[in-house]
């Protein structure tokens, strides 16, 4: 018999990371979300909920979801996170004889997923000094082909934080639209902008699909709920989408739906935190970055995370382990959103803990330069 040793090349490295090192240090930059949520705001709920998610959960937090995003019910699906969206749009829409353009830096699952479901992907690259925008045109020179044609993104991006504008947006589902596709854009971090002001794919735009989840602006990662809102053209694919969720998981837990449900009834409590952190910790970044010339950031006008360029350092997987080493301090290398060069900042903490962890990077670059 002869021996065989089995290959894998990981698809989402930085979700290991985020799993052993993100938080193993005193200090921390790496958070993309708001700290964990008051379990004061669900007291309404008690004991092991083992009735059928869908029999009634299920619906009833599709229907409110609806409700918000001005959809028909069966044009929301549930998902295991954002990331689950992600996995079950593709799998319903990424197959072989389509092309993807896909941004980069982007979320790992952006680039990979629709290799893994035999798509054709072309990145299309954002930069600082485009202020993080997403060309348009660069994504229609990136369309140019045979296959059906989609655009899959995020907007806020991952890892800037900068919002893609309406206009921008509209321009890049008509691209799709004419190749037969649609713009799949992961919206998690747009729920930290005002309803007001908010923009959403799968209500504003007819190729659009909107994906999200309860996971950065409330702090409610732990309950796993997210999902994916087909816009009103993009409805004719709701049995690939209802199918690929029924192959990935068929149903959310019960008690995680309708914890959902009550947390989308009490927005405005759960993001208090938030708003802290945009009045208190938000200028404390502000004023680093402005007396920090060896760090380059656009800060956004809403959400949690920035990303900055460290001048004079092409590598920041190594600088990352430095700064662990010799200050206990975790940053996010931009490799793991295809941006070497740059790490992830960011700033959903309290003011004195931001301040302290601003002070170890600026010490942690400067003996890392002096080596």
């Amino acid at each position: 018999m002869s021996d065989f040793t089995p290959v894998h090349r990981p698809g989402f490295p930085y979700m290991r990371f985020a799993r052993t090192d993100a938080l193993a240090h005193a200090a921390s930059l790496t958070q993309s979300g708001m700290a964990a949520a008051d379990r004061a705001h669900f007291a309404e709920i008690s004991g092991l909920d083992l009735e059928w998610g869908g029999a009634r959960a299920l619906p009833e937090l599709a229907a409110l979801l609806a409700q918000r995003f001005g959809v028909r019910p069966e044009q929301v699906f549930l998902a295991p996170g954002a990331t689950g969206a992600m996995s079950v749009v593709a799998a319903a829409l990424f197959g072989p004889g389509n092309r993807v353009a896909v941004e980069v830096p982007s979320y790992e699952p952006l680039r990979v997923l629709p290799r893994r479901e035999g798509a054709t992907v072309v990145l299309v690259r954002r930069s600082l000094e485009q202020r993080w925008r997403l060309d348009p045109a660069a994504v229609e020179a990136a369309l140019e082909g045979p296959e059906r044609g989609h655009v899959f993104l995020s907007s806020p991006h991952n890892p800037s934080g900068v919002r893609t504008s309406p206009a921008d947006l509209a321009t890049l589902a008509e691209l799709a639209a004419r190749r037969g596709g649609y713009l799949v854009c992961n919206e998690i971090y747009e729920e930290f902008v005002p309803d007001a002001a908010a923009f959403h794919a799968a209500r504003d735009l007819r190729h659009g699909i909107s994906l999200g989840s309860l996971t950065k602006a409330y702090g409610l990662g732990a309950l796993r709920v997210g999902w994916a809102v087909l816009g009103e053209a993009a409805a004719r694919e709701r049995e690939a989408v209802e199918d690929a969720s029924f192959l990935q998981y068929v149903d959310l837990p019960t008690s995680s739906l309708r914890a959902a449900h009550s947390a989308l009834r009490q927005r405005d409590a759960l993001l208090a935190p938030y708003r802290s952190v945009l009045a208190h910790s938000r200028p404390v970044l502000e004023r680093w970055l402005a007396s920090e010339p060896r760090f380059e950031a656009l800060v956004p006008e809403h959400g949690i995370v920035a990303c900055a360029r460290v001048r004079g350092v092409d590598g920041t997987l190594a600088f990352a382990r430095h700064l662990a080493a010799a200050e206990g301090l975790g940053v996010v290398a931009g490799e793991h959103f295809d941006a070497p060069g740059h790490v992830r900042l960011g700033y959903g903490t309290p003011p004195g803990i931001l301040a302290d962890a601003l002070d170890r990077l600026s010490r942690g670059l400067r003996s890392y330069s002096g080596r």
